[in-house]
């Protein structure tokens, strides 16, 4: 029986991480105790609703780095409670290049042991996934990944040692059929080995808004939430919004968001004559986030890299209309023309195009509203992504004792 799971993560709360604490805390509404064991101390300047449940709620620990008496102390410890596997696992580490993780990981997994761990599932393929395999071969408990994006396409760890560890994991998540495609070509892995679990959202909090036509006079109110990275393409965004200035489309743009980039992006706001159409927010609450919404007539993400976006899942679930780049796992989420619009990335003329689109035909902007919602109710509903989640880590412990 699953009744704990600990997840293994780079740090705790996070909040560009929100979907491993949207999926951490939804474990509680189905009867499962989640652990979060973290490598690094937290961001708490701005700290998510389901962070703040785990929190409250969960236990945690802070994997910090141990010295000898430390290990020592953990290996008596698990020389006592399972000397066979125990002298098993040390002689596999002493032979391992990764054995220093080994050794790291003596004591919390003897901490997952005292606290009944049932299953060890790390969110990206990098050190988190080395620690968690680590642990489960000190404790004999199963162990799992969900990959993204960076961690696949950027190899934090060599790509040898990652292909290991892929099929040794118990259970072997990816968040899009495009992820389970490229690790299967870029792996040599079978492609039956990867589950596909979306980032689902809360649907009841990201709810449906009811909305007024915009009158004439009004501006198109545009949104945009990620950090402040090349990645995220609020450059071209920019770039984008010159061009709808320049063909006296009225409009106001609201960044929400924190990151180095910022004094650039101002930068070229005023370089481009749109100052004073533009609100930078920073990082905020997610209330203020869905408050923007609320306003907004149009969601914008003009990404050079990314996973599945959980900015956009939460815009469709609002039924804010969302223009996004045809990169990555996006079209699986985003359909051209029914439920979003799709540009090209690199292409501010293309996304000017799509913005002005959006901004002559209200009822185009209806359309998106109603399918997009459809959609988040169909796929990424976070009751249904946890169910999906959970079956698979039930079935490596049916699995594990059957061994």
């Amino acid at each position: 029986m699953l009744r704990t799971v600990a997840y293994v993560i780079r740090s705790f709360p996070e909040p560009s991480e929100t979907f491993i604490a949207e999926e951490a805390a939804s474990l509680m509404l189905v009867g499962i105790q989640p652990c979060i064991l973290h490598l690094n101390e937290g961001n708490y300047t701005v700290v998510h609703p389901s962070a703040k449940v785990l929190l409250e709620s969960a236990k945690q620990l802070h994997i910090k780095t141990a010295n000898a008496f430390t290990i020592l102390a953990s290996f008596s410890l698990w020389m006592l409670a399972s000397p066979i596997r125990t002298i098993r696992t040390l002689i596999k580490a002493v032979r391992h290049p990764d054995r220093w993780c080994y050794l790291q990981a003596l004591s919390p997994a003897w901490w997952c042991r005292q606290h009944k761990v049932d299953f060890m599932h790390a969110h990206f393929a990098d050190v988190n996934f080395q620690y968690a395999a680590a642990m489960s071969e000190w404790s004999g408990s199963p162990f799992g990944v969900t990959t993204h994006r960076y961690d696949i396409f950027n190899d934090p760890i060599d790509p040898n040692t990652a292909c290991r560890l892929y099929k040794k994991a118990d259970v072997f998540v990816t968040i899009s059929e495009f992820n389970r495609r490229y690790m299967t070509e870029k792996f040599g892995l079978s492609p039956t080995s990867i589950v596909i679990v979306h980032c689902g959202i809360d649907i009841e909090r990201f709810a449906f808004v009811t909305r007024q036509p915009r009158l004439p006079a009004e501006p198109l109110r545009l949104l945009n939430v990620g950090r402040l990275v090349s990645e995220k393409g609020q450059d071209i965004l920019l770039r984008a919004l010159a061009l709808v200035h320049s063909r006296g489309v009225r409009f106001q743009l609201d960044i929400v968001g924190g990151g180095a980039l910022k004094e650039d992006l101002l930068a070229l706001c005023i370089e481009s004559g749109i100052r004073d159409f533009v609100v930078f927010h920073d990082s905020q609450p997610e209330q203020f986030v869905r408050h923007l919404h609320e306003i907004a007539h149009v969601f914008v993400l003009p990404s050079r890299s990314e996973g599945l976006p959980v900015a956009c899942i939460e815009a469709l679930a609002m039924g804010t209309p969302t223009i996004a780049t045809r990169i990555n796992g996006i079209p699986e989420l985003i359909e051209d023309g029914l439920n979003g619009l799709l540009i090209e990335p690199e292409d501010a003329k293309g996304l000017a195009d799509a913005i002005c689109k959006l901004e002559a035909h209200p009822e185009l902007i209806e359309k998106l509203r109603i399918h997009g919602r459809e959609t988040v109710l169909a796929r990424f509903d976070r009751k249904i992504c946890t169910q999906e989640l959970v079956s698979q880590w039930t079935a490596s412990l049916k699995n594990a004792d059957d061994r």
